[in-house]
């Protein structure tokens, strides 16, 4: 999964992750399509890199995603920085589902080309609630999965 420290402005990487995902949606056409963030995920796994960053932090890790103009952004906390992982509409190429005691297990599975041209691909695992689950999974499918 492509991840970027953005705990800090600094703009060629914002401009980086905007060239991937495209610039945020304004205002107008936020409050159109009812808003750009989706229910707030505890971050559970994931592949890569990803996974390293949430085997050391010692409490939960919330995610959730903000709708772009190209796709969505993927932001999470993992010790004091913030990291996002920015994808693309259509790289997303699905979503799985499995029930759990006290809420929802999902699991995003992704795949997208490098700069180099290879094809990579990746998963992100999140614990919801059932409510919140209908919810990001509706989410999910609609902006990403489309594409």
């Amino acid at each position: 999964m492509r991840l970027w420290n953005l705990t800090y402005n600094d703009p060629r990487r914002w401009a980086e992750v905007h060239a991937i995902s495209g610039k945020p949606l304004g205002f107008w056409a936020s409050v159109k399509t009812g808003g750009t963030g989706s229910p707030r995920a505890e971050l559970v796994g994931g592949s890569g890199e990803l996974n390293d960053l949430i085997g050391v932090a010692t409490s939960r890790t919330g995610c959730n995603f903000e709708r772009t103009t190209e796709g969505a952004i993927l932001y999470f906390r993992s010790r004091l920085e913030v990291f996002g992982a920015p994808l693309k509409k259509g790289e997303v190429s699905g979503v799985t589902r499995i029930p759990e005691v006290a809420g929802e297990r999902l699991t995003i599975w992704c795949g997208w080309t490098d700069a180099d041209g290879t094809t990579v691909s990746g998963s992100v695992d999140m614990r919801l609630s059932h409510a919140n689950a209908d919810r990001m999974e509706a989410y999910v499918r609609r902006w990403l999965v489309e594409g």
